[in-house]
């Protein structure tokens, strides 16, 4: 399939590797499909692509990578509208928000991208009762990564066909 975007110009995709949003995002409702694009395999951020509008695309992160003791909660509804079978098919990602000062990036770890990356099937949802904030500073957190990380998000990517 061919995708035309304002960040990436055209570009053919595998229409296999779409992700059919359940409920949309956010003020973004009406879109539905979205591909993942991976810029460079060192950087930690990736971007959500729209395939129904190229003109929008969100920078996103594995919130595990910046919060490693997140554990929200998905309702039981959530699931089954994803179709998900095992908690090993479940993929988060927070979308993250980037400022003109590089050191207020934030993450949203209130409303994570629930994905079923083995039926491509996703959903924005707004965690319930959650002390997680929308602007989680990214900066704040002394992250260091190393070779077990970059394996952790390989082993992601290949499940993703990204």
């Amino acid at each position: 399939m061919r995708l035309s975007t304002t960040r990436f110009g055209d570009m053919d995709i595998d229409e296999s590797r779409t992700i059919l949003m359940k409920a949309g995002i956010l003020g973004f409702e009406h879109l539905k499909r979205y591909v993942f694009l991976l810029q460079d395999k060192e950087i930690l951020f990736w971007w959500f692509q729209s395939v129904d509008d190229g003109s929008v695309a969100f920078v996103v992160i594995n919130p595990f990578v910046i919060k490693p003791d997140y554990k929200p909660i998905i309702q039981d509804n959530d699931i089954e509208l994803l179709e998900v079978e095992s908690p090993e098919d479940v993929f988060l990602m927070s979308i993250v928000t980037i400022r003109s000062d590089p050191f207020k990036v934030t993450a949203n770890l209130k409303a994570p991208i629930v994905i079923n990356s083995k039926k491509r099937l996703a959903k924005q949802l707004v965690l319930d009762k959650s002390d997680y904030p929308i602007q989680y500073s990214i900066m704040d957190n002394k992250v260091i990564l190393g070779e077990e990380f970059y394996k952790k998000e390989e082993i992601i990517a290949s499940a993703l066909a990204i």
